[in-house]
């Protein structure tokens, strides 16, 4: 079934209904009395509860604030989205403006959600460590479990906080200070993991002994470990992407990419060989809207009639947008991209049918990533190109992206989010209600790591100390996949013939590298796989280019939504990363704030 483990979490719910705990209530971190769970089924039922935190959705937490993917944090400050909409939820747009200060709510939220999943991760390791119906093969699977999870959420608040404390299963007194370095206590636990966990799990969003490699190659890759990561890399990639190593998915198959890029963004077809590690959400399961994407909720298109209830959140920036375009080769334009802007409707209305979209080729993964006038959204609609009304396709809500799709161009500009979406044909099936009619629930999985990430960071590393060659080879297997794989489409006759949405056309990069050019072909198309998954602000940071570029990307940029981003600017050595709540300074005068706040 298409999510085992949420639904094995959903019968563990049930059963935890007779403790004297809610399921969701935790204790103090470290400080609990293990009430009948200190056994191998109770050991079973804390991770699950640990587990679930990786959603963001907590009792304690908010919907945008906590997400699991990351898009407040690492999607709208890096230049590749607005926070869009200008009505409810100000925080995003103060930690898009970088207004952040100790009291900002949604670093509260975020930080209470990262340690709430330390605390969780903790409760199975002292479990396990008491059941007595465990051998110690089963304790230490178990215990490595949860040390790769406590590893993520470390993780997790280190890339958005930096200077933050790490709290294992020994702590008690949580009055300590944030002056360690904890990165290499993140790794001991991804490396505990890697040494422990089996290849392949019984449920399929289980983390697994190739997932803690990735995860383990990911710490050193933020820390500029390049000869570590490198050789972790080579043991993981399979022989199939130029590797040594015998990576698999945690049932067993080996890591490659999927024919379709679109493919890892349908829950239809998640979980597949190129799933490292996924956020399992699910609907009309029970939990009453619990286990959905509900921090991904109002990064939607409205598909209703605009009034300041329809939130369109996260909208694609012009600069990524322009991104996507190709030159003469295929290639990405590295340095002009954004010197004009591609074709678009910021101020067309949504009834010219007249409309036809950029003829310039293009990238087409763009249309994979971002919804625009002229090109179907998935499955939701036709071209509205096609004559007018009388003759036109017909579909829901219409037509495609126009100007009825967006609550407030004028702040969020006139582009929509694709990926964390899903299909009109599976509205009911992997979607919901429960949040609010027109919030619906989503079921779409999120990749924390997949493997084209990890091809791209074995580039980068060939790129600081290995053979540009290898780098090329590593990039040219990501951009081969984009090539030949499903391109958004558009029936053209009705009998059932289709042509392309837009003048595709992506190419191979080929000739020697230097070490300028590899380093700026690689970290592009980076931004070009991953767009809006979260991941770009925190790249920037690692790369230390945050500064110049951002301000770069906002002399720009505020020409084309002055409304949003007028006095915006980035200041170097403080917006890099997010302050530290208030409140947990109050809580824990140990805590010291970070630079700049």
């Amino acid at each position: 079934m298409k999510r085992l483990l949420l639904i094995y979490a959903a019968g563990i719910m049930l059963a935890l209904g007779a403790c004297k705990k809610s399921f969701l209530e935790v204790p103090p971190p470290n400080v609990i009395t293990i009430d009948g769970l200190g056994n191998k089924a109770g050991v079973q039922q804390l991770l699950v509860g640990a587990y679930h935190d990786l959603t963001g959705l907590t009792i304690r937490s908010g919907w945008w604030s906590t997400s699991g993917t990351n898009w407040i944090y690492g999607d709208i400050t890096a230049g590749d989205a607005y926070r869009g909409g200008s009505n409810d939820g100000n925080d995003g747009v103060i930690i898009e403006h970088f207004q952040t200060v100790p009291s900002t709510g949604y670093l509260s939220d975020k930080w209470r959600s990262d340690y709430d999943g330390v605390s969780r991760s903790n409760a199975v390791i002292l479990a396990a460590n008491v059941a007595q119906d465990m051998n110690e093969e089963e304790k230490n699977t178990a215990i490595a479990e949860a040390r790769f999870l406590r590893g993520h959420f470390h993780f997790d608040a280190k890339k958005i906080f930096n200077n933050v404390p790490y709290i294992d299963e020994t702590v008690t007194d949580f009055k300590i200070a944030n002056t360690e370095d904890i990165w290499a206590r993140i790794e001991a636990d991804f490396q505990f993991a890697y040494d422990h966990l089996p290849d392949i799990r019984p449920l399929k969003g289980q983390a697994n002994k190739w997932a803690a490699a990735c995860y383990l190659a990911k710490s050193y890759m933020f820390q500029k470990k390049f000869t570590e990561a490198k050789t972790l890399l080579d043991n993981i990639i399979p022989a199939a992407y130029g590797g040594s190593g015998s990576g698999v998915n945690s049932q067993g198959k080996p890591y490659a990419l999927v024919e379709n890029f679109d493919d890892n963004f349908n829950a239809a077809t998640e979980n597949n060989e190129e799933q490292v590690f996924q956020i399992q959400f699910s609907v009309n399961d029970g939990s009453n809207g619990g286990n959905e994407n509900i921090g991904e909720s109002a990064n939607t298109p409205a598909f209703w009639p605009l009034s300041s209830f329809y939130t369109t959140w996260k909208q694609p920036s012009f600069n990524l947008v322009n991104a996507f375009k190709t030159d003469a080769n295929g290639l990405p334009m590295l340095d002009t991209f954004n010197v004009t802007n591609m074709k678009n409707d910021q101020n067309v209305a949504f009834d010219d049918y007249a409309y036809s979209t950029y003829q310039g080729t293009v990238d087409p993964r763009l249309d994979w990533t971002v919804g625009r006038r002229g090109v179907p959204y998935l499955d939701w609609a036709s071209p509205s190109y096609y004559g007018d009304n009388a003759t036109g396709y017909s579909s829901y809500p219409s037509s495609d992206p126009n100007l009825g799709w967006i609550n407030d161009r004028t702040f969020g500009g006139p582009y929509s989010p694709v990926k964390n979406n899903y299909r009109a044909s599976q509205v009911g099936i992997y979607s919901d209600n429960y949040a609010q009619g027109y919030l619906l629930g989503s079921a779409v999985n999120y990749s924390i790591i997949r493997f084209a990430d990890v091809l791209l960071w074995a580039a980068e590393c060939e790129t600081e100390i290995g053979s540009l060659e290898r780098a090329q080879q590593l990039v040219n297997y990501v951009r081969e996949r984009a090539m030949n794989g499903r391109m958004v489409e558009v029936a053209y006759d009705y009998i059932g013939g289709y042509l392309p949405s837009a003048n595709y056309y992506i190419g191979l990069y080929t000739g020697a590298w230097d070490k300028e050019t590899a380093t700026k072909a690689v970290r592009f198309e980076r931004r070009l796989e991953l767009a809006l998954e979260g991941h770009r602000f925190f790249d920037l940071v690692r790369w230390g280019i945050a500064a110049d570029y951002m301000n770069g990307y906002l002399s720009t940029e505020v020409n084309r939504v002055p409304n949003n981003l007028t006095g915006v600017r980035f200041t170097a050595n403080r917006n890099e990363y997010f302050p530290i709540p208030q409140q947990e300074i109050d809580l824990n005068p140990k805590l010291e704030q970070n630079t700049g706040y």
